[in-house]
């Protein structure tokens, strides 16, 4: 049960800061580059909310932690935010790592929010008693899996009758092929995995197109397009699926023809805001928005419990967001706090979107099925959340 506002508690009301985390792979050489916006919108967050007086009158210390993106540096971060007094952080990136540190987040009773992990068991990861200690910003691979195979199966869209599913061996890859099986389950599939920083991908596009596929679902994260490089230059002559991420920018000429299960762009005050704020590091990558928002809600559920914990922030994510209450978006912290003191509610309109968490603290996000054409995206259909509603999609 969520604990009671700021206004009507009193709270725990102090001059020391308030410890948030962040678990980033900077020193990754794959995913260094996509996690360095993350850390400027980290850096956004934390002085758009101190600017406002912070959570219960404190301000907002973001203890940031650099890994190279591995289980092992990851689980050492954790234990040194700890060790300095975190109750919350923004991550882990990466779903393997998330699945990875999940149990502790339980027994430490620190608070952990996701901007990017998508893995479909993360759904009941980091339950300790009854709270929950891992949330995220971002949709369940469940989703996106949903209108992947959409995209497959439809005769509209490529109608395949033999699929393949070419895809990073890792926990997001595996996860997001799993599921694409599942809901593809009416068309025969192939799984051919790879490994990323391989100098060359010869092996697996011969297997693709030895395979006998007239489709090919490519799972990989967005940012690195070694992959999706060959296989678009090669002489696969069947239609390609792409995962959520890529169609942002420009369009390099060997995705021409491909289709993306793409996460809606919100198009929202929020996300014009930030995306002002984060001008000097336009075009922004993938999950950055997301990025944001995680930190943003951890303050304002600290603001609303009235106490700094990770309890208390878990108590208290959905009910910021859970689409009831005033409405308060990107730098709104100062507002926030001012309907917290009168004893009014609040609905936080992230910079991704509405992120209205559930009981899982993951939100339903709208989808929109695109495609390369000459050169342009092209938005072919939008998928509203209440087509993901009632469960696993």
């Amino acid at each position: 049960m969520a604990t009671g506002l700021t206004g009507c508690l009193g709270g725990s009301i102090g001059s020391s800061s308030i410890t948030l985390g962040a678990i980033l792979p900077l020193s990754s050489s794959v995913l260094g580059p996509i996690a360095e916006d993350h850390r400027e919108s980290l850096r956004q967050a934390v002085e758009d909310i101190n600017r406002a007086g912070g959570p219960l009158g404190r301000s907002v210390e973001l203890a940031l932690e650099k890994t190279d993106g591995t289980p092992k540096a990851t689980k050492a971060a954790f234990d040194s935010l700890v060790d300095r007094g975190a109750v919350g952080l923004v991550g882990p990136l990466t779903s393997g790592n998330s699945l990875a540190l999940a149990d502790r987040l339980g027994e430490e009773r620190v608070m952990g929010v996701s901007h990017s992990a998508t893995n479909p068991k993360l759904e009941t990861a980091g339950v300790a008693g009854e709270t929950k200690f891992f949330g995220r910003t971002t949709a369940n691979d469940a989703q996106q899996a949903t209108v992947m195979a959409k995209i497959l199966v439809e005769g509209r869209y490529i109608g395949a009758e033999k699929a393949a599913i070419l895809y990073i061996d890792n926990a997001f890859g595996g996860g997001l092929a799993d599921e694409i099986e599942r809901v593809a389950s009416g068309i025969e599939t192939v799984r051919i995995p790879f490994s990323a920083g391989k100098d060359s991908y010869d092996e697996e596009i011969s297997a693709l197109m030895d395979s006998g596929a007239d489709a090919v679902a490519f799972i990989n994260v967005p940012g690195n397009n070694t992959v999706v490089e060959a296989l678009g230059e090669s002489d696969y002559e069947g239609q390609t699926v792409l995962s959520t991420g890529y169609l942002t920018g420009d369009t390099p000429d060997y995705m021409d023809g491909m289709y993306s299960a793409s996460v809606a762009e919100a198009d929202a005050a929020g996300e014009v805001e930030l995306q002002q704020k984060l001008r000097d590091a336009a075009p922004l990558t993938a999950y950055t928005l997301q990025c944001y928002d995680a930190l943003f809600l951890q303050a304002l559920a600290i603001e609303r419990a009235g106490e700094a914990t990770g309890t208390a922030i878990s108590e208290n994510l959905r009910v910021v967001s859970g689409g009831r209450g005033h409405t308060v978006s990107v730098d709104d912290f100062g507002r926030a706090a001012d309907l917290f003191a009168a004893g009014r509610e609040v609905n936080y309109q992230g910079a991704s979107g509405g992120v209205d968490l559930n009981e899982n603290l993951e939100p339903l996000n709208p989808y929109v099925v695109e495609r390369v054409e000459n050169g342009s995206v092209t938005q072919l259909e939008l998928l509203q959340e209440s087509y993901f509603e009632g469960g696993r999609a």
